[in-house]
């Protein structure tokens, strides 16, 4: 991993800067959660907020993949996190003098999403212009390792805030970092972008992105098994704060968990390549991610709860460094802004179904069926992974 940062000073920039980006991102959102179920104490409110702050992103998305392929993908990213800069800047003002509620939460928040909705498919289609070749599957790692780091440190440094310097410090904290972001980010060249006049219309764009899409089998066959691991995985945003009981320690412990094992994965990912085959990889990644939601229905005590959550990330990650690099290197480098968002706003179309229903069922049915039947769901799903001979075939 140390190589490539001393090959390559501009990635390194770009990798501080994400890590940047996903501390504020992750303590944001630690903020919210907290925030709202301490002000309703309600698992379908907390559900109901999530939908509103995620939809938008989703439905944009396509769209923000044509402005991506069209404009320099840097200048996006920067753009899009002094963006998210203004918005948490305005919460901790709100905050302050005491006029902050559930409604300027979730419409700030999805401002927020929005702009995360530009940000994440510009990293992601930025990287083959940042490194050579060889070097992407490894890029992706070290890339990744940003969003997991910063999923360890950014709930527990929110939490610490909250606890020591109350919420308004927290909101500066995020500010602060997505400021770091945007300044990382100055004078990194987009080397493979060149103005030229956009020739087709953005729905045109998104067309030929759909066309490309069903091109590629690697992509049209996997996108609903990606939304059915996001559809659950994002149900642990509503979960954990039930099983934490509101305590913002717990829930920043169990966020941190799955962070942890985030970052771990992609250590590893970065440090060896894997000769073992994709379909493979990702198969039992969705095995191991079923069988850690099970067990955690089981497990009502803290630290095996810890580690399931640790599991659940680290596969994860595994599976998202390992699909995104075969799309990254199979699929045409100057569409492949339109490709990502639209994998990304399909990927993600469940999660604020996700949101509703089990904010909706946790009443009803408790943590321990939601998290089994999760895992039942993600086990059957793993074998038709396994089935799909385009992820091994060059």
């Amino acid at each position: 991993m140390i190589e490539i940062f001393k090959n390559n000073t501009v990635f390194l920039r770009f990798w501080i800067a994400t890590i940047a980006s996903q501390l504020a991102s992750r303590m944001h959102s630690l903020i919210l959660i907290w925030l709202i179920y301490k002000w309703t104490n309600s698992a379908l409110i907390v559900g109901v907020a999530m939908v509103a702050a995620s939809l938008p992103a989703v439905l944009i998305a396509p769209f923000a993949g044509s402005l991506i392929d069209r404009h320099n993908k840097i200048a996006v990213m920067m753009i899009a996190d002094f963006f998210r800069l203004m918005i948490v800047l305005v919460f901790a003002y709100l905050f302050y003098i005491n006029i902050l509620d559930t409604r300027l939460l979730i419409i700030g928040t999805i401002g927020i999403s929005l702009a995360s909705a530009f940000f994440n498919p510009a990293s992601l289609a930025v990287i083959p212009s940042l490194v050579k070749k060889d070097e992407i599957t490894q890029a992706n790692a070290i890339e990744q390792i940003s969003g997991s780091a910063s999923s360890i440190i950014g709930p527990l440094f929110g939490s610490a805030i909250i606890a020591v310097l109350g919420v308004t410090n927290a909101f500066l904290g995020a500010g602060v970092m997505f400021l770091f972001s945007v300044l990382f980010l100055l004078n990194i060249k987009d080397i493979n972008y060149t103005v030229k006049k956009a020739t087709t219309s953005m729905l045109e764009d998104i067309k030929t992105g759909i066309r490309l899409v069903k091109q590629y089998a690697i992509v049209h066959k996997m996108i609903l098994k990606m939304a059915i691991v996001n559809f659950f995985f994002s149900s642990l945003t509503i979960i954990i704060p039930v099983m934490a009981k509101a305590d913002v320690k717990v829930i920043a412990f169990l966020m941190s968990a799955i962070g942890a094992g985030m970052l771990t994965g992609s250590l590893v990912l970065s440090y060896k390549r894997l000769t073992i085959k994709p379909g493979t990889i990702l198969s039992a990644s969705f095995v191991s991610i079923g069988g850690a939601f099970i067990v955690a229905g089981f497990t009502p005590l803290l630290i095996p709860q810890l580690i399931e959550m640790f599991i659940i990330g680290f596969s994860l990650n595994v599976f998202n460094i390992t699909l995104t690099s075969l799309y990254q290197i199979r699929l045409p480098g100057e569409s492949l802004g339109k490709i990502m968002s639209l994998i990304i706003a399909v990927s993600l179309s469940l999660q604020p179904i996700s949101y509703g229903v089990v904010g909706a069922v946790m009443g009803t049915i408790g943590t321990f069926y939601a998290l089994v039947s999760s895992g039942v769901i993600i086990l059957v799903s793993a074998i038709g992974v396994y089935r799909l001979k385009e992820l091994n075939s060059e």
